[in-house]
């Protein structure tokens, strides 16, 4: 049953795009399933979008992000949270931790005093818009990634996925259009 999935799969140009594309699909969002899952947080990588947190992260810069118990968090940590009744997250420094009520909240500062001379507006932050703390950074790597997201980057990605599917294409026609070779 396998042998003749496959075989059939390797026969076909049409299903070998698919299978490209589902196992690219897979990858990607597996991938991301079990880094979620690992570093027990929902984002645990992002991109740096800003220059608010210069000269300790800059604008390209991804970042490792993992979920921990917030009263673990102390003054001088990086943390990612979601703006308070927002649907944005943000990554800077915490420069104080106060209590609201019976919950610890986060007063939280970029690095960059041109543009952030004062703490955030948004501050404090409750512990529970906290989706973790910064592990680790790769410098630049995300350039790629921010540059992908505008009108161009949608282009661009429309383009490659067409190239692939024109050179899988012209591949099997190639294939087909080779006399068979006998056997030994």
């Amino acid at each position: 049953m396998l042998s003749r999935l496959v075989t059939a799969v390797r026969s076909n140009a049409i299903a070998r795009i698919v299978m490209l594309v589902a196992l690219v699909f897979v990858v990607t969002y597996g991938g991301m399933a079990v880094a979620s899952f690992m570093m027990r947080t929902e984002s645990p990588i992002m991109v740096v979008p800003s220059t608010s947190m210069v000269p300790t992260l800059n604008v390209g810069d991804i970042v490792i992000i993992k979920g921990v118990d917030p009263k673990t968090i102390t003054v001088g940590t990086i943390i990612v949270f979601q703006v308070p009744g927002g649907s944005i997250n943000i990554i800077h420094r915490v420069v104080g931790i106060v209590n609201v009520g019976d919950t610890l909240a986060f007063v939280t500062q970029g690095d960059n005093r041109s543009t952030n001379p004062m703490p955030d507006p948004w501050s404090p932050v409750p512990e529970n818009n906290v989706k973790g703390v910064l592990v680790a950074r790769i410098p630049y790597i995300g350039y790629v990634t921010l540059a992908l997201q505008g009108p161009l980057g949608i282009v661009l990605i429309a383009f490659l996925i067409f190239l692939m599917i024109a050179l899988e294409y012209h591949s099997s026609r190639k294939k087909e259009a080779e006399p068979a070779r006998p056997s030994n």
